[in-house]
């Protein structure tokens, strides 16, 4: 009987096809089951479908391709190999290391603007696979070239110039859809040394990121993920404004990715997966360093009351040389943090009023010396309102108070002398 009568599970007489070649190192799902459905004579995706149990007819298209899928468990047991190194021809451990959850719909729009939408290859690769097969690492646009050849991605078949989809149904992997040339065969440019760097830092990103991550709490992964930009950002000394400047995305972006707002149902998220790379490049990181197990550890635990003030210190001082007012918000907006959370550390609390005060009495001190310099006549009431500051909360600062009455009297001092 041939294999592509064995339509319904009801006449599958074996536990596992016949022809079971194994998913090689990151290889693509759409790769895997091309040559898994080649090997054993199967000419259509809905019967792979149909023999892995599926119930309904199995569409593959742009949706799925290479996403997780509930037709894996299945799958895996008719291509004797295990569900893990199924997973490891998805996006399934992309999205694991962002702490998303492992359903395909959180990544079909992470990986938005992302994905190349016809298939790129290394001609070299395939030259020297026994086997050929198409890396899960030419989906990702971000990736010019192949690191190991040292050339430059293809896009287009070399010999008919025609754009080559990303599956069509079981065709040769290593050959033209269009005009079945051969892809092996097909020239490709050398890698420009511009691109080389990137392309080395890419390419080992990807390699990280498509691997299996040892994390278990998705939330704590996220967070502690958003954490360690802010703390890289503060150390470049960068204010979030300055960061989605040079990313030229919108300010939200950034308070996404440090905050991990894709966790909370009610807010939409705003950052996708090249935000965090482009994120990444500001910081002139890789997302290897970002993602380094042992710094996330350490970032795990909540940072001690200590490393906030020195935190609060450095964003004082980065306020002060940029012209910015000394606020909680400001404050709170270069850490990385909500300003509620700035309250719950007592002498944090205390430095930063204290801070804010002297900034007030240094505003102050600019005022009088103003109306000093004017021989002007002036109350409390009038020095608030021409330096900005609440009345009420001046009336309750003993050392405005002291510092108007002194004024005061100097002026009314030289007023009385001229006069005389």
């Amino acid at each position: 009987m041939e294999p592509q009568a064995l339509f319904g599970p009801e006449h599958f007489i074996w536990r596992t096809l016949p022809i079971h070649p194994q998913p090689q190192p990151l290889e693509s799902f759409s790769s895997y089951v091309t040559r898994l459905a080649q090997a054993n004579g199967l000419q259509s995706m809905s019967e792979l479908a149909a023999l892995a149990g599926s119930k309904e007819r199995y569409r593959f298209d742009q949706r799925h391709l290479d996403y997780p899928l509930r037709l894996h468990l299945g799958l895996a047991e008719i291509a004797g190999c295990s569900l893990a190194s199924l997973q490891c021809t998805t996006f399934f451990h992309l999205g694991q290391h962002f702490g998303f959850p492992g359903e395909g719909r959180f990544l079909h729009r992470f990986l938005r603007n992302s994905l190349a939408k016809s298939l790129r290859y290394c001609p070299h690769c395939l030259a020297q696979q026994a086997h050929p097969y198409h890396s899960l690492v030419w989906r990702l646009s971000l990736l010019e070239g192949c690191l190991e050849h040292r050339c430059l991605l293809l896009n287009r078949c070399g010999h008919c110039g025609s754009s080559l989809p990303l599956f069509v149904l079981f065709p040769q992997l290593a050959r033209c859809s269009n005009c079945q040339g051969d892809l092996r065969t097909c020239q490709t440019d050398q890698l420009p040394k511009e691109v080389a760097e990137t392309t080395r830092r890419r390419t080992e990103d990807l390699k990280m990121l498509l691997t299996p991550v040892q994390w278990t709490a998705e939330a704590a992964q996220a967070r502690v993920i958003g954490k360690h930009f802010a703390f890289l950002r503060q150390q470049c000394k960068l204010s979030i404004h300055e960061v989605a400047s040079r990313m030229q995305a919108q300010e939200r972006v950034i308070l996404d990715i440090e905050h991990a707002n894709w966790r909370t149902e009610a807010i939409l998220n705003h950052a996708l997966f090249h935000h965090y790379v482009q994120y990444a490049d500001v910081l002139d990181s890789s997302l290897r360093d970002i993602f380094d197990e042992k710094v996330l550890q350490s970032l795990l635990t909540s940072l001690s009351e200590g490393q906030v003030l020195e935190q609060v210190k450095a964003a004082i001082q980065q306020l002060r040389a940029q012209g910015e007012p000394l606020t909680q918000g400001n404050v709170a907006r270069i850490i990385g943090i909500p300003a509620s959370h700035l309250k719950q550390h007592p002498h944090v609390r205390l430095f930063l009023k204290g801070e804010r005060e002297d900034e007030l009495i240094r505003r102050v001190e600019h005022t009088v010396k103003q109306l000093e310099d004017r021989r002007e006549a002036f109350s409390l009431r009038r020095v608030c309102t021409l330096a900005g500051l609440s009345y009420s909360w001046a009336t309750q600062c003993p050392r405005v108070r002291a510092l108007v009455r002194q004024s005061e009297a100097t002026v009314w001092t030289r007023a009385f002398s001229s006069s005389h």
